[in-house]
């Protein structure tokens, strides 16, 4: 974890004048354009899901901006983010799958499969998701695989102000391609052009995985 620079940091008055926002986050959902990485998962027999989340976790190693938070009421960048993703068991209750990022694609798929399995039968607030609940370096992520969305508003905590961005998923459109996904962030850290660079790094991720076919 690093201390982002007050001094030095183009939108340091844009962080201040946030900060006080009784909710401060904003959401943007859009269509991705997948339809070459669904085929290119079912061609190698990997998981669709595991493979736009491990597109989604490599963009968010690549761009800075999506792992800043706050502590302190002070601005960092911090590496290494976990992903929190909700999964839905036999009984249609869900648990919180913690997911690390992977070199590879097949090495994210293995991962992929036994921490799910591991987590899908554990307790909803079981000591590793406690021990993790309020760790900074991690990602809110739902997969909702039922409908498609045109928007999206979160539960809130009034209490959580570390900056979290959370980040859903919705059901693959065959015809169409895409792939609904609603981006929450703080507006205290991020402004629309920043998701407009994010989308368009996992974009280039999406693009460089499926040319390697």
């Amino acid at each position: 974890m690093k201390k982002i620079d007050l001094t030095t940091w183009s939108r340091a008055e844009h962080f201040k004048f946030f900060m006080p926002f009784s909710q401060p986050f904003f959401n943007i959902v859009l269509d991705l354009e997948v339809k070459p990485l669904f085929e290119y998962a079912k061609s190698q027999q990997i998981s669709f899901t595991a493979s736009y989340l491990y597109c989604l976790h490599k963009a968010v190693q690549l761009f800075p901006p999506i792992r800043y938070r706050i502590v302190d009421n002070e601005p960092v960048e911090v590496e290494n983010i976990t992903l929190s993703t909700v999964f839905l068991r036999n009984d249609e209750s869900f648990r919180f799958v913690p997911l690390e990022f992977q070199k590879s694609l097949v090495d994210y798929q293995h991962h992929y499969q036994s921490t799910k399995t591991l987590h899908l039968n554990k307790p909803l607030l079981n000591p590793i998701f406690i021990e993790n609940a309020d760790k900074i370096e991690q990602m809110y992520i739902s997969i909702l695989p039922w409908f498609k969305f045109t928007s999206f508003k979160h539960a809130e905590n009034a209490a959580l102000g570390s900056g979290i961005p959370k980040i859903v998923f919705g059901q693959y459109q065959k015809e169409q391609g895409v792939l609904p996904v609603s981006i929450e962030v703080h507006h205290a850290l991020m402004d629309g052009l920043h998701i407009s660079q994010f989308v368009a790094v996992f974009n280039q991720v999406i693009a460089e995985l499926v040319a390697k076919k």
